[in-house]
């Protein structure tokens, strides 16, 4: 239902989601000596274009199909590996292109490396409460 705990936890997981359009994962500082590209973000490896697009649609079903509780468990296990999938990717990335290991500077981390992190955190948190409405509606079923 849209009223439940877990919608609100899916919908911050879609704003994550569509949010890595807008910010980059990684951008070279002043002080950063690059080797490739200087900014990397959604749409430099264009492969990672279509992940955000899969995020909003994943989570719009997940949101959608309230009542199909096992479904709507898919759906999160599914947007939980495409954030990982997403940062792993871009990460890979980024090594291969400047090496970034070598000369390691946090702060060039921009958010578009904490959007996926907090979108699996709210995608775990949406599991939760889908599970306890499974359990709750478990236990209505052996009353009657």
């Amino acid at each position: 239902m849209i009223q439940r705990i877990q919608t609100v936890w899916l919908l911050l997981g879609m704003a994550c989601g569509v949010a890595l359009l807008y910010f980059p994962v990684w951008q070279a500082g002043p002080d950063t000596i690059v080797e490739g590209m200087d900014i990397i973000n959604v749409s430099n490896p264009f492969f990672l274009l279509g992940v955000p697009p899969v995020l909003f649609i994943t989570h719009a079903i997940a949101i959608f199909s309230f009542r199909k509780r096992k479904m709507q468990l898919r759906m999160c296990g599914i947007n939980i590996t495409l954030f990982l999938l997403f940062l792993l990717v871009a990460l890979i990335f980024l090594q291969v292109e400047n090496n970034i290991l070598s000369n390691f500077s946090l702060a060039d981390f921009k958010l578009g490396a904490i959007l996926p992190i907090g979108g699996v955190i709210f995608n775990l948190m949406a599991r939760g409460g889908i599970r306890k409405d499974e359990e709750l509606i478990r236990s209505m079923d052996r009353l009657r």
